[in-house]
């Protein structure tokens, strides 16, 4: 059994430092500039805007891609292909409209929008790859489940043999691992998905703790891959541990 795909997370949630800026005005400043510095801003914030356009292409084609029996929900692609596809609406009108600015008051109002009510890396990066794994997790937890009867089956064919009580001991670190893999996973799309980008930073913990059970559930789907080989080995007469 395919193991799922490494959590590319070290943190969800963190903000990604290219992807935001802060413009250098005090908030009594005069929102008119020089051309040349009002030309630098205007031109930083579309660099920022494309590249949240870019990610939102690369998590779009994420959830197309993951869209399948063993990954994604249909319910969970829905809802993510529906937050991705109003975030690639607002970020594209707002590129249109930093082309057309004329002041720094404007800029500002963009940069704050791009940022607070959109939140491309912060939360919806995130939500992609974490919901993706968890959906992953839950349907190989479910696959490997519905094998159980077919290695106890296995097993009983076994009885008197050398390899029996070793395979036995290994049935049950197997179930054992499975339902831990299906109860780490089992909450944290709901969770996760619910999140919203006017909610961060008060909800990056959230994905902090979703990465940690995802880890645990990745590492007990491991397990449990190990002890059905063990299991498998038995039935040559392995009696090794």
């Amino acid at each position: 059994m395919r193991l799922s795909h490494p959590i590319r997370l070290a943190v969800a949630g963190a903000v990604i430092a290219s992807g935001s800026f802060v413009f250098a005005m005090s908030a009594g400043a005069s929102t008119s500039a020089s051309p040349a510095n009002f030309g630098q801003l205007q031109q930083k914030l579309e660099q920022q805007l494309g590249f949240r356009v870019t990610q939102l292409q690369v998590l779009s084609t994420d959830v197309t891609k993951a869209t399948s029996p063993t990954g994604l929900t249909s319910s969970d692609a829905s809802t993510l292909e529906a937050a991705l596809t109003t975030a690639t609406g607002n970020i594209n009108g707002l590129l249109t409209q930093v082309k057309t600015d004329t002041t720094m008051l404007e800029l500002r109002t963009a940069q704050k929008s791009m940022i607070d009510g959109n939140r491309v890396f912060a939360v919806l990066t995130a939500q992609v790859f974490e919901v993706i794994e968890a959906d992953t997790i839950a349907a190989q937890a479910a696959t490997l489940q519905s094998g159980e009867a077919a290695l106890l089956a296995e097993i009983d064919t076994l009885q008197g043999q050398p390899g029996y009580a070793n395979a036995l001991k290994h049935d049950t670190a197997y179930v054992a691992d499975v339902n831990l893999a299906a109860a780490k996973s089992e909450h944290v799309s709901t969770v996760v998905i619910a999140q919203q980008p006017q909610d961060f930073p008060a909800d990056t913990q959230v994905f902090v703790n979703a990465n940690h059970q995802l880890l645990t559930a990745d590492i007990a789907l491991a397990r449990a891959n190990y002890e059905a080989s063990v299991i498998g080995l038995a039935s040559g007469g392995y009696t090794g541990s």
